[in-house]
């Protein structure tokens, strides 16, 4: 673990919602900026777990993290997609006047929080700022939640698909040198929109309209931004971590996704598993005995033998067999992880696994 925060300027954390993806996140920066480093968490959290656990107030740029005292730095930031994807396109926009027509274009408004892909770009967005600004030492992305991990990764492809230029172009009325194929699907497009002003009036096709006409400008760059972030993260000094409990269908996932990312040239490096066993269970069956005969001594048969099965279980648990190559496993904590110090004690146990 420890050559994991060492090596790498990006470690990605993914996996599926409820296996205290968050929570492991901000230890691992937690770890890393007490081996030194200038650290930043990024996540996109809308129960705001981070802010809580860190202790950080609401905010739209990253926070130094409150009452630290490690070798290096430990900030935090929340990614909020709207606020991310309006400040890109401020940034990427020709002029003000295009800014402000697709600001307040209705479909926009929709679209900038509903369409497939937009979150996980803005957090790939981020996530290359972050990591290309010469702030930090090492960024740490919570990916978004998601049903499954790879999902991630095939989102930003799907947005591309919607902002491509030649999908644009056709909707701009530009065709030139793209067929005749094309040249019918713009004249099916032309019956669609006349069909559609005829049902709706002018003003949906008109928002319609305003809306290609000014995301025109920003298409090239959001792919392009794409195809950097997809870069940096096939780059090997990014890091994979996949965030699992012991759970068989969440272990059978997780090693999905682990060919999923060795087949795409991705770099998985460890295996978290959360809540493996209860943090009372005994480390061997040395211990386990002494604890057994404790507690016959003390006339405790009937718990001595719930203790021994109880224990055996846990144990046996630890050595689930998975394809994995490096897994951590992490007992269940017997206090909240909400704040600083309980992150800590967290980041000490994941660094006494490694």
């Amino acid at each position: 673990m420890r050559r994991l925060l060492q090596d790498h300027r990006v470690v990605v954390c993914t996996g599926s919602g409820g296996v205290g993806k968050t929570t492991t996140s901000a230890a691992l920066g937690v770890a890393a900026a007490r081996m030194g480093k200038r650290v930043l968490v990024l996540t996109i959290d809308p129960a705001r777990r981070l802010a809580t656990t860190l202790g950080i107030a609401n905010s739209a740029t990253d926070v130094r993290v409150p009452r630290q005292k490690f070798r290096g730095e430990l900030w935090a930031g929340t990614i909020d997609p709207p606020r991310i994807f309006a400040e890109y396109i401020e940034r990427h926009a020709k002029d003000r006047a295009t800014v402000d027509r697709l600001f307040n274009n209705t479909l926009y408004q929709q679209l900038s929080t509903t369409l497939s892909g937009s979150q996980e770009f803005t957090a790939l967005s981020k996530l290359l700022d972050a990591a290309t600004s010469g702030d930090y030492d090492l960024v740490v992305l919570d990916t978004p939640p998601s049903a499954h991990a790879a999902d991630f990764l095939r989102a930003p492809a799907r947005l591309n698909a919607v902002f491509d230029s030649t999908i644009v172009s056709l909707f701009m009325g530009r065709t030139t040198g793209l067929g005749l194929a094309t040249m019918a699907w713009k004249r099916s497009v032309k019956l669609v929109l006349g069909a559609l002003t005829l049902l709706t009036g002018s003003s949906f096709v008109t928002t319609f309209n305003d809306f290609f006409s000014a995301i025109d400008a920003i298409a090239p760059d959001i792919r392009e931004t794409s195809l950097r972030a997809h870069a940096l993260l096939l780059d090997p000094t990014t890091a994979f971590v996949l965030i699992s409990s012991l759970d068989a269908a969440k272990i059978q996932e997780g090693q999905d996704f682990h060919t999923e990312l060795s087949c795409a040239g991705y770099h998985l490096k460890t295996v978290i598993i959360n809540r493996a066993w209860p943090q009372w269970t005994p480390e061997d069956n040395g211990a386990k005995d002494r604890t057994c005969k404790a507690l016959l001594a003390q006339d405790q048969a009937a718990l001595a033998g719930l203790y021994n099965q109880l224990s055996g279980f846990y144990m046996e648990r630890r050595s689930l067999p998975t394809r994995f190559a490096d897994v951590v496993m992490v007992p269940e904590m017997e206090e909240d992880l909400i704040g600083l110090e309980a992150l800590e004690k967290l980041a000490a146990r994941l660094m006494s696994m490694a």
